[in-house]
């Protein structure tokens, strides 16, 4: 990330930047893109995403259910289904 976005000077990082947002998992069921977005930006900084009310029945199910898909340990796919999202809002997480 640092060495492939062209931008302007700024007083830190990409990466140290990207650190401070949040992001969905909303990945429409790929694997690879919730374990990529975990690498690049840190398991601790996603929040469980889907497009309901858009996609309901099976493929809203499929949308949660793929965080536990391999790729992620335990521990960050529970940090992913309600932790983070807790941590965000300023909540005690359960």
């Amino acid at each position: 990330m640092d060495r492939g976005l062209r931008v302007p000077p700024t007083p830190e990082r990409p990466s140290v930047a990207a650190r401070r947002l949040w992001y969905d998992t909303v990945s429409h069921v790929h694997p690879p893109a919730l374990a990529a977005a975990a690498a690049s930006f840190g398991a601790d900084r996603l929040v469980l995403g889907t497009d309901f009310p858009y996609e309901d029945g099976e493929v809203f199910l499929r949308a949660v259910g793929h965080i536990a898909d391999p790729g992620l340990t335990p521990e960050e796919v529970t940090m992913v289904l309600g932790i983070n999202a807790a941590n965000l809002l300023g909540l005690s997480a359960p």
